[in-house]
């Protein structure tokens, strides 16, 4: 540490340099944190070995033993020691860091003063006049490494080996392409096709026209490099293999996936919505930029690689950013960026890929059905105006393209430089990337939404409902977007000036978190322990789909014990779930109990019901009083149950609505369950008759009523139960039983037809209800006016309307206790 704190303040640390003291940094850190880590669980036993000798004795008690108290003392010494390594390691730990961050700081330095660090101007005549003897260096240069490689007959062998290898591949790739292109690429149909296809051509039309070009150019310049690694004065040619490799290989990944995304020769295949013509004439600009931006590059990485002298780097850097800037300028007309908005636009389903609309972006206007041109110009819609996109990208790009351009001008090479380069790579990795999150999205809604197969088998065994395909969906998206940009920063990150071990050492930190009040919150733990929650959560669905399928279906047994072990299993799973999740955070259980006692008082008035309904619920699940399936009646709600979960119940009523019920409800209260033990019922009529009416005759009719239906038990039998002498008539009760509760319903609906159709046949009558009122009042005023009416002669008698409706003489109804019915 002591080397490496000197080492950094000397100042101006190369590459590799700046690499090797990052990792010795690290190695250091690491090596001192286990042993922090050993000196602290020494700590930790010394201490319960000390506690379990109990407390020392007190002052003026007798003295222990003298083996104890030498152990004692051992102890103590032993928990010192081991304190002060924990301490000493956390004080090498904090240097370290110290040491590194001063070490990115200086990088950081370094590279900021080599941005605005100011050159030789490339338009001032001084410059040029250095030109010709620099050029010479460097033609010198090259023509040695030149000399070197093609002098040795070892190096020429290798060099036709690597050729056979290219041309072996591309003859390999050649074949592959074709299948691709002719099997799953653009090609003519009829209808337009859906997003599902045309996401799925694009994606094969890009690995088609990039994988013949691309995998020789790589292999060879990647076997290139290797070889003249170990050669001597071989840097310009190794610079000149990567300059070229590098612009070949941007060149042949844009313009494939170019053409795979705009399909100029097919436009109803293309994904970007952009105007066929306008297609067609940007997928034929794209070649001509792309060999501009290549030869850029190349010029670029052999300035860097060479190790060129200034005043020759000024004036090529210059004529780069010069190359760069007339190439941009061929993508600068706005018509090449004309779009034409869909006819319909394009409906997103729950997996996020937008649903295919026949004839959705097509070029081709169908011509209107015949009609006069008044009702034509009625009926047919305005036609849709194409409209210019990506234009503040494009004013985006073209300012930090003129910039760069002048920078360089000025003498600010490396910044314009370290600009257009950032730039460049950002546009090429950011497009790529999302075609690539096209196809991943796409393919994850086929994942989702296939129907057969062993992947769907898979699915639907860890994910059954829709809800979790939506949910595991939006998760996929988000980790999809995740991974993404993982790469993006990948590649990106480095042009910041930022090395491997830097990026390394940002996601080691990012992982492992930050220490807040005496507990860290890791992102990787976090992680972690949600994958892991995620997998023991999965494999319990797993096992309770194949309990419930291929073991519990396959026995005869009741559907209430079959969700007694589904249920069982899915706590326990859940229960190891959550407990592995926290172990695996690093959590201590000890703090957690010591937090949950401190609250057990709050938690037990605030939560009394909660708490309730959870022991309610296991209670149900145990002792089974309801089950799924039954038929209950609870606080006057009728229904079957459906679901019972750990805090509440889920009941199906007759109206098919659904009603929660807490657990608590069933425990403490009367619950009627008609299905508990057997499904036998008994159903009860109530029949009431008049009193004329013969009372054998209503007793053998409703006995035979009651034998005559199917679905009644002849054991235990019908049955006819004479109840009681109403107020308006006799009252029987006919009894039946059912072997089926379900069966309740239709069969009692069934019964009372049939007697109400036998007693209309054999003139049975069942009275109303009736009552009679007695007003002692009027009574007495109707015997006084009736005895006046009698005492004269030529009077009309008075008359009522008497109990059959027929009109009578009071002096009929009246009796020595006055009228029978009032009217």
């Amino acid at each position: 540490m002591e080397r490496a704190a000197n080492r950094i303040a000397g100042g101006d640390l190369a590459n590799t340099e700046y690499e090797t003291l990052r990792a010795d940094l690290a190695k250091i850190q690491h090596e001192v944190r286990e042993a922090g880590a050993a000196a602290a669980a020494a700590r930790d036993t010394a201490q319960r070995m000390l506690d379990a000798l109990g407390p020392p004795p007190a002052q003026g008690a007798p003295a222990e033993e003298a083996g104890i108290a030498a152990e004692r003392k051992r102890l103590t010494q032993t928990i010192g020691e081991a304190e002060g390594r924990t301490k000493q390691t956390e004080l090498i730990v904090t240097r370290a860091d110290i040491l590194l961050r001063t070490a990115a700081d200086q990088r950081m330095t370094q590279l900021t003063e080599q941005i605005v660090r100011r050159g030789p101007v490339p338009l001032l005549p001084a410059t040029w006049a250095a030109l010709p003897e620099q050029t010479a260096y460097v033609q010198e240069r090259i023509g040695r490494a030149f000399g070197i490689v093609m002098g040795d007959d070892e190096w020429r062998n290798r060099l036709y080996g690597l050729g056979a290898l290219a041309a072996v591949l591309f003859l390999v790739a050649w074949p592959v392409r074709r299948v691709l292109l002719r099997r799953y690429g653009h090609r003519d149909l009829e209808e337009r096709p859906s997003y599902r296809q045309r996401v799925v051509a694009m994606a094969v039309e890009a690995l088609a026209r990039c994988l013949v070009p691309l995998v020789p150019t790589l292999v060879l310049s990647g076997a290139l490099v290797g070889l003249l690694r170990d050669a001597a004065d071989a840097g310009p040619l190794t610079a000149l293999v990567v300059g070229v490799s590098g612009g070949l290989t941007a060149y042949f990944l844009v313009t494939g996936v170019a053409r795979a995304t705009l399909a100029p020769d097919h436009p109803s295949w293309q994904l970007a919505n952009l105007d066929p013509d306008s297609a067609r004439r940007l997928v034929r600009r794209v070649p001509l930029v792309m060999i501009g931006l290549a030869l850029a590059g190349t010029g670029i990485a052999l300035s860097e690689g060479m190790f060129t002298p200034p005043e020759l780097r000024s004036i090529t850097g210059f004529g780069t950013m010069a190359l760069i800037a007339v190439s941009l300028l061929f993508l600068y007309p706005d018509h090449l960026w004309l779009a034409t908005p869909p006819p319909d636009a394009e409906e997103t389903d729950d997996c996020g890929c937008p649903e295919p609309t026949p004839g959705a972006g097509l070029d081709v206007t169908l011509p209107p059905p015949a009609a006069t041109p008044t009702e034509a110009e009625a009926e047919a819609p305005p036609p849709a105006r194409p409209r210019v996109v990506g234009l503040r990208l494009r004013l985006l790009i073209g300012a930090v393209t003129l910039a760069s351009l002048v920078a360089s001008g000025a003498g600010y090479l490396v910044g314009a430089i370290y600009a257009s380069k950032l730039m460049l790579t950002t546009l090429i990795i950011g497009g790529v990337l999302l075609v690539a999150r096209g196809v991943l999205r796409e393919l994850l809604c086929v994942l989702l939404e296939r129907g057969s197969g062993q992947v769907a088998e898979v699915r639907d065994i860890v994910i059954a409902t829709d809800r979790g395909r939506r949910m595991l969906g939006q998760a996929g998206r988000t980790v999809i977007d995740g991974l993404l940009l993982t790469v993006a920063a990948f590649f990106l990150l480095p042009l910041t000036g930022m090395t491997l071990s830097e990026m390394k050492g940002l996601a080691d930190g990012f992982l492992s978190g930050v220490t807040v009040g005496g507990v860290r919150i890791a992102p990787g733990d976090i992680m972690s322990a949600l994958m892991v929650l995620g997998v023991v959560v999965a494999v319990t669905r797993f096992i309770q789909r194949q309990l419930d399928e291929r073991i519990l279906g396959r026995v005869n047994m009741d559907d209430g014990v079959r969700n007694s072990i589904r249920m069982g299993v899915g706590y326990l799973g859940t229960t190891m779930a959550v407990l592995m999740s926290v172990g695996t955070l690093g959590l201590d259980l000890s703090s957690l109990a010591m937090i949950a006692s401190a609250l057990s008082v709050g938690i037990g008035f605030g939560l009394q019901n909660v708490v309730s309904n959870f022991i309610s619920g296991l209670i149900m699940l145990v002792e089974r009083p309801v089950k799924v399936g039954d038929w209950v009646v609870v606080n006057g709600l009728e229904g079957t149950v459906r679901r019972i979960s750990v805090r509440a119940t889920e009941i199906q009523t007759f109206q098919r609505a659904s009603v929660i019920i807490p657990n608590s409800e069933f425990i403490s209260k009367s619950v009627v369950n008609w299905t508990l033990k057997d499904k036998t019922t008994r159903i009860e009529i109530k029949v009431r008759i008049t009193y004329d009416t013969d009372a054998r005759q209503v007793y053998a009719l409703l006995l035979r009523i009651g034998y005559g239906h199917a679905q009644v038990l002849r054991n235990p039998e019908p049955v006819v139960m004479f109840r009681d002498f109403g107020p308006s008539g006799p009252e029987f009760e006919l009894r039946c039983f059912v072997a089926n509760t379900e069966h309740i319903i239709p069969v009692r609906n069934e019964l009372r037809l049939r007697i109400l159709e036998q007693f209309r046949e054999q003139g049975i009558q069942m009275p109303f209800d009736q009552q009679t009122v007695h007003m002692p009042k009027v009574e007495a005023m109707l015997e006084v006016l009736l005895a006046e009416r009698r005492a004269q002669s030529g009077v009309p008698e008075l008359q009522v309307v008497a109990d059959s409706g027929k009109v009578v003489p009071l002096a009929d109804t009246l009796t020595d206790r006055g009228p029978r019915t009032a009217t």
